[in-house]
């Protein structure tokens, strides 16, 4: 009896060490090491996470159709008035231009026709010693024939140059130029020959001191003529300046290239008379 209490005992005893025992173990048995782990370096932020996002693209606005509008209709008046704004006015006279002849005035050249050119009147009225003076500052001496030419000065044919520019459109030519037109005149002045010939019957009368090449004042169109002399005459030294005076038929022939002037004044049938400066 007393070894099967001994026996019961034992089985007791066992049975308390198989429950007990795996708990006790597992908390005593030491824990194994982790494995080891190398260290890793630190990676470089990527472009993607750095960079900031790229700003969404804004909606295009609602395209509103622009309402029809009807054409408002334009005057021919209108339209001419437009045309005429746009053209350059044209460069008024540079002296007070008549439209008729004043009170004692003469009509001495008015029926001229003149190449490109108008004939505007002027004041030419006659003085008591039988002269003339046109505008109230040129005078004029002499009645245009051979025998009593006109005694004229630059400053008339030059005045031209006032209201009488092609290249401007301005084309009045004043009665005081135009009646000298086909009337014998004379004038003194310098004169310049062709520099390559032995003489010449051509000459060119002029304002300025002028040697036809290098020294001096070139002339224009309107203080200049073109002088054909009846009888050729020799040069002189070159470069020289020669003054003298000269008797012809004067012609108004305007020499257009281009609508630029370079011819005015022509003296037909002329002689010369040399004297010194």
């Amino acid at each position: 009896m007393k070894w099967i209490w001994a026996v019961l005992a034992l089985v007791i005893v066992a049975g308390g060490v198989a429950v007990f025992w795996p708990e006790s173990s597992a908390a005593v048995a030491p824990s194994k090491p982790a494995a080891y782990t190398a260290p890793t370096k630190p990676q470089a932020p990527s472009v993607a996470a750095v960079a900031p996002a790229a700003p969404a693209p804004a909606k295009p606005a609602p395209v509103t159709a622009a309402p029809a509008t009807t054409p408002t209709p334009t005057s021919a008046a209108s339209t001419a008035t437009a045309t005429v704004a746009t053209k350059p006015a044209k460069a008024s006279p540079r002296e007070p231009v008549l439209k008729e002849v004043p009170p004692g005035g003469l009509t001495l050249g008015l029926d001229k026709k003149i190449p490109f050119a108008t004939v505007t009147p002027g004041a030419i009225m006659k003085q008591p010693d039988g002269s003339l003076l046109a505008d109230g500052k040129y005078k004029i001496e002499g009645d245009g024939s051979r025998e009593k030419p006109y005694r004229i000065g630059w400053d008339c044919l030059a005045s031209a140059n006032k209201t009488f520019i092609p290249r401007l459109k301005e084309d009045l030519m004043p009665q005081r130029v135009a009646l000298l037109d086909g009337a014998w005149v004379r004038i003194d002045g310098y004169f310049a020959l062709p520099l390559m010939l032995q003489e010449s019957s051509e000459i060119l009368v002029m304002l300025n001191q002028w040697d036809g090449c290098c020294i001096g004042v070139p002339p224009t169109p309107y203080d200049a003529l073109e002088v054909k002399l009846v009888e050729p005459v020799k040069p002189s030294r070159r470069h020289a300046f020669n003054f003298g005076t000269v008797l012809g038929r004067l012609r108004v022939d305007p020499m257009l290239v281009e609508n630029w002037l370079v011819g005015l004044y022509r003296l037909e049938e002329a002689t010369l008379t040399q004297t010194g400066l």
